[in-house]
């Protein structure tokens, strides 16, 4: 597994899947999950793109690094350099969740990187407490028992971390954050907001698709928060609809 090494001397853990001449797509990962949980994506989508994954500070393989370095921008700048590291001067970013607003971080402030923005399971303002999180799972689960799907057997990658420090870095990057991200009228690339239906986020992610300029709502049944756990196959549905759509 290669590292980057950064500014500051965290190392972070990246790989990249598909054809070296595909193009790129740039996934940034939900908190407390490694980037082993996106597997059903990049087995879905490394047939006809150059998959480019990460853990984020503190989570997986990578090193939290300095308190001082638990930022969003920091984050966006280590997302980045995962890019430059495969040689991509843009790509489509995707993000679920936590990842999400890492993902809008890069879309506001590095726009000419971003050939088209992915946003699962995400708001623009605080995340939706633990306990609404959970429930939401629970919810998505009943509705997919009483619809006689099986569990899908997705690796669930919490709490798989080398530091554990990695709840403190996304705390501390939470901290001071605004009521509600402010520029989104901003972006200008095409924009996919997709949401399970049980997650607590969903009212953010209709504001998102709202605000965000040209942007497409898909509400993902039967999922909860963390939609790549609950329905891994819509999720890559979802996500390759979209970017077979994209203007050639």
């Amino acid at each position: 597994m290669p590292y980057l090494t950064r500014p500051d001397g965290a190392k972070i853990s990246w790989e990249a899947h598909g054809p070296p001449g595909a193009p790129p797509l740039l996934l940034c990962t939900m908190a407390t999950a490694a980037m082993s949980v996106w597997t059903p994506l990049v087995e879905a989508l490394s047939p006809d793109w150059r998959v480019l994954l990460h853990d984020r500070r503190g989570e997986g393989d990578s090193d939290a690094g300095a308190p001082a370095t638990h930022t969003f921008e920091t984050m966006r700048d280590d997302a980045l350099a995962v890019m430059d590291a495969a040689g991509a001067a843009s790509a489509a970013v995707a993000g679920m969740a936590f990842g999400a607003r890492v993902a809008l971080r890069i879309a506001l402030d590095a726009p000419d990187r971003v050939a088209a923005l992915i946003l699962f399971d995400a708001t623009g303002g605080p995340p939706a407490p633990l306990a609404e999180r959970t429930a939401g799972r629970e919810a998505a689960k009943a509705l997919r028992a009483a619809a006689g799907l099986a569990e899908p057997a997705v690796e669930r990658a919490w709490f798989r971390r080398r530091d554990p420090g990695g709840e403190k870095v996304n705390g501390r990057a939470l901290a001071g954050q605004p009521a509600w991200m402010p520029g989104l009228e901003r972006i200008s690339a095409p924009t996919l907001v997709a949401c399970g239906e049980q997650d607590p986020n969903l009212p953010g992610s209709r504001r998102l698709a709202t605000e965000i300029p040209g942007a497409r709502l898909e509400v993902m049944p039967m999922a909860g928060h963390g939609s790549i756990l609950d329905r891994p196959d819509h999720v890559a549905a979802c996500a390759r609809a979209f970017l077979e759509g994209l203007p050639a």
